[in-house]
């Protein structure tokens, strides 16, 4: 019996859903369904990667499939993840040019693995005859994985930050790499929602670490610390701590760390902990104002030990701050509240400054090359979409990046589509899409976007979350893509490309100061430890500006306006999507098959949902109706010539001419195939 080629496409699924016969959202659904049955996770949309994540690993990513790619063109072996890999490093080496990998997806897509398998590729196609660089760029991703990664209800191995790494290459050899990292989010050193995590790297030391080495940092099993037990139990089924934590370990060795600075950073993260553990007793004063004491001295002590930093001014810092009125120091007293707000805000500046330390001392080992001499594949692996039972700040600007980056993939994929074809003067249907420009503009545009009202009511010190709310709804109350509470709740809710989601705005502008007190800052310059000594004294030289007085002719330290967590972070995505215009990219769309990490479980109305908001759709209605292949004149004629038989061409005769009499030699049957446009034939 003979099965016709449509039903054999429909149950086994075909590799190119711009061949689907019959488009929809069904057949495009059933197409992903039928080849994830059949354990074929990635599926092409033209260039773009469909990879749907199994929740398990395959044996699919071994060298020799890394050979079996190296080369190749797209499309001639079956979708992969490591063809995306192969066809970018190529079009870098031949035509010289930047080339990005875009790696999207929600929360648990499979984002982080994509990351390393791309950069697996990567490091065994290198033609570097130094194995050492090479290493060290491929070792990073454990160290960085061990300090920013954490368990999410929706994904045991989230990456809680954004990076964006550029691998330098010179004649196919890998030079080098830098990371740049985006929003690591704070809050999570001290708080956890129930079955979440902190990050890894807490859990792998006390796994690992011998009983002396405990000892010797005064540390406890990881549900004696209160920023770490808050989520229940923090054991991950099939994650090992003790082996990431020797991996990590390993990693540290390749990267350069000396002696004391692997010594200065497991000081650090067990100070974090120590400061978690530390508790107030609140004592009223002679006033009846309710001020706190410490509970106990263990704690303080330990800090003090294991950061070198005078006991005395670390319990002051801890139970009141400093303001100074001309030239004399003003201490006044916490209440209990703001006493356990110092404590965290400590944990939380001690363990992002060793994170961006980190990340530093990354690239002073990898980065040895310069940007502008050598050509760059960069991959960037950054937040997906976020929506869960309770919504802050952070998710909100996880969310802002997450629209920007989709309004990119439309430029890129749907309006150059567009403007290359009206250019060319080509004939075809005009496709609408989903532009997301309003919602950009809602968050982020001045004066009135809610990022930049944050900012001002963030300058203002009697302004409150319930004023910021208050002119979020003054502005934008009429605005369809804003929501107000039918209560009077503290949330609003936007309508973001990938679904409503409410925002709870409690401690939105403390959250967006992120200050550190001043004198928080000069304590830690004051440690005997070097390294952290100078990682604060870099943090106070950013924050202070000197300028010339025109009149004494002195330099005067001025005490500048911070920058607000949202600006910094506003900043740094225009800056990384500005660098990302001037590369070629490609796209791998990431998805997640369920909600319950279950391992080969195909939710269709999770997964379909994911298809509609990521333009699936229209990308494979816009490729399907174009014309993918499009050659210039020159290279036509000179590949094409041969079709001619030998005849003459005039000298006068005109490129488009040539290549019609090229294309009328393949007969009527195939004029609706193709059409000739100014420059180019497609």
């Amino acid at each position: 019996m003979v099965v016709p080629q449509e039903r054999k496409d429909s149950e086994q699924g075909i590799e190119d859903m711009i061949n689907l016969s019959d488009l929809n959202e069904q057949s495009i659904l059933n197409n992903i369904k039928a080849r994830y049955a059949r354990e074929l996770i990635y599926t092409y949309t033209g260039s773009i990667l469909v990879a749907v994540n199994p929740y398990r690993m395959y044996n699919i990513y071994g060298l020799d499939m890394v050979k079996r790619y190296e080369g190749r063109t797209l499309g001639s072996l079956p979708p992969h993840i490591f063809a995306i890999a192969s066809t970018s490093y190529t079009k870098m080496m031949k035509a010289t040019e930047n080339q990005v990998i875009v790696i999207s997806g929600e929360s648990g897509a499979g984002k982080t693995e994509s990351t390393k398998l791309v950069m697996q590729y990567l490091a065994a196609v290198n033609k570097s005859g130094n194995n050492l660089i090479t290493e060290q760029i491929v070792e990073s991703n454990p160290l960085l994985e061990s300090f920013g990664n954490a368990k999410t209800i929706r994904n045991d191995n989230s990456s809680r930050f954004g990076k964006y790494i550029e691998v330098f290459f010179k004649k196919g050899s890998m030079v080098g790499a830098r990371t740049q990292e985006y929003l690591l989010e704070k809050s999570r050193i001290v708080n956890q929602a129930s079955d979440e995590r902190n990050y890894h790297v807490f859990y792998e030391m006390l796994d690992a670490m011998s009983d002396a080495e405990k000892a010797k940092y005064g540390l406890q099993p990881a549900s004696k610390y209160f920023y770490l037990n808050q989520g229940g139990n923090s054991a991950i089924a099939g994650r090992d701590d003790a082996e990431n934590f020797r991996k990590m370990t390993q990693a540290m060795d390749v990267l350069n760390f000396n002696k004391q600075e692997r010594e200065t950073v497991f000081r650090i993260l067990s100070s974090v902990l120590h400061i978690g553990n530390i508790y107030f007793k609140e004592i009223s004063n002679e006033n009846n104002d309710n001020t706190v004491e410490l509970g106990s001295d263990a704690e303080i002590k330990w800090i003090s030990h294991l950061l070198q930093l005078s006991e005395d001014w670390l319990k002051q810092s801890l139970t009141s701050k400093v303001t100074e009125a001309r030239g004399d120091r003003v201490y006044t007293a916490y209440n209990l509240d703001q006493a356990l707000d110092a404590r965290d805000a400590i944990a939380k500046a001690l363990y992002s400054r060793l994170f961006t330390w980190m990340v530093e001392k990354i690239n002073s080992t990898t980065c040895h090359a310069e940007r502008e001499k050598y050509t760059s594949l960069a991959v960037l692996d950054i937040f997906g979409f976020e929506d869960f039972s309770v919504n802050s700040f952070e998710q909100l600007c996880i969310n802002y990046a997450n629209e920007t980056l989709q309004y990119f993939f439309n430029q890129h994929i749907f309006r150059l589509e567009q403007q290359e074809y009206t250019k060319e003067k080509i004939r075809w249907n005009h496709i609408d899409f989903i532009d997301n420009k309003p919602t950009i503009d809602l968050i982020s545009t001045k004066p009135a976007g809610i990022l930049h009202l944050l900012d001002d009511e963030s300058n203002f010190p009697q302004a409150s979350d319930q004023s910021f709310l208050e002119k979020c709804h003054y502005h934008h109350g009429s605005n369809p893509l804003y929501g107000k509470p039918r209560m009077s709740g503290m949330e609003f809710s936007i309508s973001h490309y990938a679904g409503h989601i409410k925002y709870d705005v409690t401690h939105f502008i403390e959250k967006n100061k992120d200050t550190l007190r001043s004198h928080v800052i000069e304590l830690m310059c004051e440690s005997k430890n070097q390294m952290i000594s100078q990682m604060f004294k870099d943090m106070r030289d950013r924050l202070i500006t000197k300028t010339l007085s025109k009149t004494t002719g002195r330099y005067i330290t001025l005490k500048p306006k911070t920058a607000t967590v949202a600006a910094s972070f506003g900043e740094s995505l225009l800056s990384l999507i500005d660098t990302m215009t001037r590369c070629n990219p490609y796209f791998i769309r990431c998805i997640k098959p369920n909600t319950t990490k279950t391992a080969m479980h195909f939710d269709e109305s999770v997964i379909l949902q994911q298809l509609r908001y990521t333009g699936m759709m229209e990308t494979i209605r816009i490729r399907k109706m174009g014309y993918p292949i499009r050659v210039k004149f020159p290279h036509f004629i000179e590949r094409y010539r041969c079709l001619l038989l030998g005849a003459k061409i005039p000298a006068r005769e005109l490129p488009n001419e040539v290549c019609a009499k090229i294309l009328v030699t393949q007969g009527p049957t195939q004029a609706d195939q193709y059409q000739i446009g100014a420059t180019k034939d497609e």
